[in-house]
């Protein structure tokens, strides 16, 4: 049985994240090809512009708590507000799938995710956060 290149594996925001997730900032995705001018990122599955969404998981160990998680969407992902007094932005994502891949003997992996949305509170569903009109127009 062969897994195609690229293929994404779906994993639960618990698993990846089980401490949490806090966005940094939102951005274009740009690639980079050795010899190429670099252009905004295109998802080769969808073919949506790529958006990164910059964070920190709080559950990583060692220095490096720093995260990306990419969203392929139209319009650019919002994030959702700051915890009241604080700088901080946690978000949950739906959809996530993660990428493995090698580079210079290690694997790693990029995540995907469908849409960035608010932390449930309880007894409210979660707020939505990214990949439409609404939201874009929001920011």
């Amino acid at each position: 049985m062969g897994i195609p290149a690229g293929h994404r594996f779906p994993i639960t925001f618990d698993e990846l994240f089980p401490q949490g997730f806090f966005v940094l900032s939102v951005e274009r995705a740009t690639e980079y090809s050795e010899g190429k001018q670099p252009r905004p990122a295109v998802d080769k599955l969808t073919g949506l512009p790529v958006w990164t969404v910059q964070g920190t998981d709080p559950s990583a160990k060692g220095k490096n708590t720093g995260a990306v998680v990419k969203i392929a969407s139209e319009y650019q992902p919002v994030p959702p507000e700051a915890l009241a007094g604080t700088p901080f932005r946690p978000a949950v994502f739906r959809g996530l799938k993660v990428t493995p891949y090698v580079r210079d003997g290690w694997v790693s992996y990029t995540v995907w995710a469908e849409e960035m949305l608010a932390p449930p509170t309880p007894g409210r569903a979660p707020k939505q956060g990214s990949g439409t009109p609404e939201a874009s127009k929001a920011a």
